[in-house]
């Protein structure tokens, strides 16, 4: 179970690559974002916190730092997602596509299979959708146009606004 979002831009592969991997990063993109603070930085083990406009915080723990982008996880000990942030492309076109895979145990606190799935598919993984949506819209804007997105510019969230 997971959500994905993509964009494609006629931008060079390390100019994405450069903006994904700069310390404090979501602060010009993410519309939720209140605050991105590296904690330790750059490459594999590096920890940033993220505070979401609505006060909710979380460290994120990254891994797989590669030539095509990371993987994160997000929540600590609860271990809310493990996230894929993959680059592709070239030197004049390229794309990032963001995966968020949940630990759906950690949003259903029911341990029934049928209604884990019917949660999944009702309430959360539109949720997730809208959410990843919006951070891809913002970092399409951002790359576009070099100005930081406004907090909620894109709509705001029911989890994170």
């Amino acid at each position: 179970m997971y959500v994905e979002s993509k964009v494609e831009l006629n931008l060079p592969k390390s100019k994405i690559l450069d903006l994904i991997r700069e310390p404090g990063n979501l602060n010009k993109y993410h519309p939720f974002c209140k605050r991105n603070e590296a904690i330790k930085w750059p490459g594999n083990g590096s920890v940033d916190h993220l505070e979401y406009h609505n006060g909710m915080k979380f460290n994120r723990e990254f891994y797989n730092w590669t030539d095509n982008g990371y993987d994160l996880r997000i929540g600590g000990k609860r271990n809310m997602a493990i996230v894929n942030w993959v680059v592709e492309g070239d030197e004049s076109r390229s794309s990032l596509r963001v995966r968020i895979n949940p630990n759906i145990k950690n949003y259903i606190l029911i341990e029934n299979r049928l209604i884990q799935r019917l949660f999944w598919f009702l309430y959360i993984k539109p949720m997730l959708q809208s959410y990843i949506n919006h951070v891809i819209k913002g970092f399409n804007h951002f790359m576009k146009t070099e100005t930081n997105v406004s907090p909620n510019q894109f709509g705001t969230h029911r989890w994170f606004s």
